[in-house]
């Protein structure tokens, strides 16, 4: 979803680093950090490129700032579930619809990361990859604490937390793909609902027992997908 430009100069109100790391990410995730100028960052945001490089040292900064955010918007989803009260199948669905809709609010995300953890990018090398562990040991560590409490099933809880995170991501970092294969726009309500559904439902099949899966009453979608 493109973001509105504003017109290069003074803004009227001060921009924040956090205005400035949104206003870029949707031009990174198009076209990856070589193939964006300061210029254009600038542009984008609606700053001179000497007022971009007042907030930010350099485009390789601007980026990894446009990760870090990313990454950590989606480990406090995470976070929030592993301490939520509630039975885990619960929270474990909690936990998939505020992923979708995080991804759906900002379709640059997944596109974002899975291209910088595929290619091994500018954020992995500048010392973040310790973040980008510590997010899947957090969502392993979860999917665990639903095993020991017999809500999961037992088995290895890094591969499952691998499989999930796939489930989410590779869908919107393939937009253009996926709607091909539906036959519609990912992004419109309709299928935004199916697919958090689909996530929801594939989700449970991967962790939950098959006796608790045969007695679960089917997910009633929420408003804010229709």
């Amino acid at each position: 979803m493109q973001q509105d430009k504003r017109k290069a100069g003074r803004p009227h109100q001060a921009l924040t680093q956090q205005d400035i790391v949104a206003a870029a990410a949707p031009l990174f995730a198009a076209r990856g950090l070589e193939g964006v100028s300061l210029r254009e960052l600038g542009e984008q945001v609606g700053i001179r490129k000497a007022s971009l490089l007042h907030h930010f040292a350099s485009k390789e900064a601007l980026y990894v700032a446009v990760i870090d955010e990313a990454i950590g918007a989606l480990t406090g989803l995470i976070v929030a579930a592993k301490l939520d009260e509630g039975a885990f199948p619960e929270r474990l669905d909690r936990l998939g619809e505020l992923v979708c809709a995080a991804l759906a609010a900002r379709p640059e995300t997944a596109r974002l990361l899975l291209h910088e953890l595929v290619d091994e990018g500018p954020y992995l090398s500048s010392g973040g990859g310790p973040r980008v562990q510590a997010t899947l040991e957090l969502t392993a560590a979860f999917l665990e604490a639903g095993m020991e409490a017999g809500a999961f099933r037992r088995e290895d809880p890094r591969q499952l937390a691998l499989s999930i995170v796939g489930l989410h991501l590779l869908p919107f970092a393939a937009a253009r793909v996926t709607s091909g294969l539906l036959g519609a726009d990912l992004f419109s309500p309709g299928q935004l609902a199916a697919r958090r559904d689909a996530v929801l439902g594939q989700v449970r099949a991967l962790c939950l027992p098959p006796a608790t899966l045969a007695r679960r009453p089917r997910h009633t979608p929420r408003r804010g997908f229709r």
